[in-house]
């Protein structure tokens, strides 16, 4: 991108994060999501522009780009979608009071038009209309975008605490809870819930990773009654729990949700003994793709957590998947950062919080 030649100090930001993605080094969906931002803001901020067409085009390519790095973590996608969104409405926003400013006011009550804006129907969010003209020059655009990330920042920053003062809505008092893998919006969940709760907690180990050990760990110390059982006695226990609670790494369009492997059989049982499953998940792993689209579900971890090498033979083919994909109907409901929503309701997120045109980044 020879644009971003021309300011070395983004560049460098840039640069830096490519880098620490191709590395692995973020540590989940919430840190990737807090260094895109911070990243995109930079650049929005430092780079010259004039029109939303511009610093559009602009921001698609770096998207691209950050995605290409590390193509499994969906919420890199999600941030760059969100922003590519907040450009486009704040453009549409101004060209919309620039022309009621200009147009005569004696036709219909001075709130009519913001009455028909504010009541669009079905069929306008789904059905793409004509674009707005995003070459036209907008004075303050870029304080108005800049004010846009500003809150995504701060959305992103109290994700877990929203997430966590829904808690005492679902857990009750002497119900248990079922929980898998390790998830800092669970943690919290379920540390919230037990100030005013008292309920025991099953953790599923999820081995190979056992990551289900630490969540343990982490409850255990806020004096939560904790049981961690290996993967195999999931289907044994569903029977005596009351919930099931688990995170997302991502939450894609029809309201299935792609999870840490192991999770599709947790789901499964769960649906056969009627369980509820209630996925937790901030908005920034909400993904407008579907899971066919995705190249996340074919990611493979090293065998060596699984199998010992030397007793591999040679004709033996060893697959550790990374991920599980959990059907929208083996999920009850979605615990977010802005409230609760069944799978159903998914399409209607995406329209309030994605464009169309940026689905696809490339």
């Amino acid at each position: 991108m020879e644009w971003l030649a021309e300011w070395p100090t983004v560049h460098e930001l840039v640069d830096e994060l490519v880098l620490s993605l191709k590395r692995r080094q973020s540590r989940g969906s919430y840190e990737t999501a807090k260094m895109t931002t911070h990243v995109l803001s930079k650049v929005l901020e430092t780079v010259k522009w004039s029109t939303a067409g511009e610093i559009l085009e602009k921001i698609r390519q770096l998207g691209h780009m950050l995605t290409k790095a590390h193509a499994h973590e969906l919420a890199i996608g999600n941030v760059v979608r969100r922003v590519l969104y907040i450009i486009r409405e704040e453009h549409s926003n101004a060209l919309k009071l620039s022309s009621m400013d200009t147009a005569a006011p004696v036709s219909a009550p001075p709130s009519s038009s913001r009455n028909h804006n504010l009541s669009r129907s079905l069929g306008t969010i789904l059905t793409p209309g004509t674009d707005t003209d995003l070459s036209i020059p907008i004075a303050d655009l870029k304080l108005s975008v800049m004010e846009g990330i500003a809150e995504l920042i701060d959305e992103i920053d109290s994700l877990h605490v929203n997430i966590a003062d829904q808690a005492m809505e679902y857990i009750h008092t002497d119900e248990v809870i079922l929980t898998f893998g390790l998830s800092l919006s669970v943690e919290a969940f379920l540390k919230m819930a037990a100030k005013k709760r008292s309920f025991k907690v099953i953790v599923v180990e999820s081995a190979p990773s056992l990551n289900g050990q630490r969540t343990a760990h982490a409850l255990a110390e806020s004096g939560i009654h904790v049981t961690v059982i290996p993967d195999s006695a999931v289907f044994a226990l569903m029977a005596r729990v009351n919930k099931v609670v688990v995170p997302a790494a991502a939450v894609v369009a029809n309201g299935g949700l792609i999870a840490q492997s192991g999770l599709q059989n947790i789901a499964l049982a769960a649906k056969k003994c009627s369980v509820p499953v209630v996925c937790v998940a901030g908005l920034i792993k909400l993904s407008p793709l579907y899971a066919h689209d995705l190249d996340v579900l074919s990611e493979l971890l090293s065998p060596s957590s699984i199998y010992n090498y030397e007793d591999i033979v040679e004709t033996l083919e060893v697959l550790n998947p990374a991920y599980d994909y959990v059907p929208p109907e083996c999920v009850r409901i979605f615990i977010t950062n802005t409230g609760a929503h069944q799978p159903s309701y998914i399409y209607r997120l995406l329209a309030e919080y994605y464009s169309p045109q940026d689905y696809q980044l490339s």
